[in-house]
């Protein structure tokens, strides 16, 4: 059976994080993804996050700073319904590959530009590295952390929110062309993904009071929600949530057997010596019980609770759900040879998407993508190798 986007062709130009697995959730839902590197491929495929971030497409290298080099890819982006690319504004342009140039050869052709920021912004010819579009954008500022002032966010959320906006821009575009018969130039950035999770807390942190940031802190000291990780017997952890929406039909203390526990109200008008020595208490149960059977007992009982399991553990032995939605995939790398890897996260029922394969090696599909323009081995030869190098 064809996936949705069976038919459509993307020329992946994109590095670093948003294109490739942007374009990687259109791959593996049909698209027909050629990846589209200069001589010597993309500087980025030494990062271990390409091995699945490139699967599911062909790939081809070109040198688009000679002249067989740019007539080869336009004749290329003649066969596209989408290019996507990640540099700076103007640059594609500067190539002679721009929206312009490629609209004028192919009026239906989609542009999806990806910079670090966008075309305009005073900052759009800096380098669009995540780290920086973090501390540009306000990112590093707003969230709260184990001390006053920015903290670097180790997640890279400017990049990974546009991953999701590369595809959504893509898809609009070609559902508009159907109305039109036109492509359109798609425009998005690392800078805009930062603006995306709207569940970011925007507050001003430096005027907030010690109990916001003894509520939020992610890091040192732990929050609320750090300390409702709990260790059990035999090193086994669980998260208990703060909350199910559900009236629990047993104290946690009753629960845990913890004698002489106080109500909720008195808890709340213990002194804090005393409320610690609850706790440990508490933390000591934890420890005396099997995990397990504690989550058993507490999910009876309407309780919100999660054991706590490494990734090795989520792929070696599937979680229910991960493996009922195929999201555990066995992948035959040509370089690294049996990986364990995630699986098409979005399921069509009625035009399921696959993986299609590994990470190509640079230029494995040189052959088969330009010999199909009908140029020779020679003519390939002339312009997937570098200028600078045959010069």
């Amino acid at each position: 059976m064809s996936g949705a986007l069976d038919g459509v062709r993307i020329l992946d130009l994109s590095w670093g994080i948003a294109g490739p697995l942007g374009v990687l959730l259109m791959a593996e839902q049909g698209a027909d993804v050629i990846k589209v590197e200069p001589p010597g491929g993309d500087p980025f495929r030494a990062y271990s996050g390409y091995t699945v971030w490139n699967r599911s497409r062909r790939a081809v290298t070109v040198d688009l700073k000679s002249d067989a080099g740019l007539a080869a890819f336009t004749k290329l982006a003649a066969t596209a319904d989408v290019v996507v690319e990640s540099f700076r504004p103007d640059v594609m342009d500067r190539l002679g590959v721009g929206y312009g140039s490629l609209s004028a050869a192919n009026p239906r052709v989609i542009v999806c530009s990806i910079p670090g920021y966008p075309p305009g912004h005073r900052f759009s010819q800096r380098p669009g590295y995540d780290a920086l579009v973090q501390a540009g954008s306000g990112l590093q500022y707003e969230q709260p952390g184990w001390r006053m002032g920015p903290i670097f966010l180790h997640m890279p959320v400017p990049s990974m929110a546009a991953a999701f906006l590369v595809p959504t821009g893509v898809v609009t575009a070609l559902i508009a062309r159907e109305r039109t018969g036109r492509g359109q130039h798609v425009t998005t950035s690392l800078w805009h993904g930062s603006f995306l999770y709207t569940t970011q807390i925007w507050q001003h942190v430096e005027k907030a009071n010690a109990a916001f940031h003894d509520l939020m802190g992610k890091t040192y000291p732990p929050g609320v929600h750090q300390s409702f990780i709990f260790e059990c017997a035999n090193n086994e952890w669980l998260h208990l949530s703060v909350m199910s929406g559900l009236a629990p039909l047993k104290s946690q203390d009753e629960i845990l057997g913890v004698p002489a526990a106080p109500t909720q109200l008195e808890a709340m008008s213990m002194d804090a010596d005393a409320l610690a020595a609850l706790q440990q208490r508490r933390r000591e149960a934890f420890r005396a019980h099997n995990r397990d059977e504690l989550v058993a007992e507490l999910q009876a009982n309407n309780y919100a609770v999660e054991p706590i399991i490494t990734m090795e553990q989520a792929l070696a032995d599937p979680h229910p759900q991960l493996d009922a939605n195929g999201m555990v995939a066995t992948v035959e790398d040509p370089a690294l040879g049996t990986t364990t890897q995630i699986g098409v996260p979005i399921h069509l029922l009625g035009t399921p998407g696959a993986l299609k394969g590994p990470q190509p090696a640079v230029g494995q599909h040189n052959a088969e993508v330009w010999g199909e323009l009908g140029y020779t081995f020679d003519e390939i030869a002339s312009f997937t190798v570098s200028s600078e190098v045959t010069a």
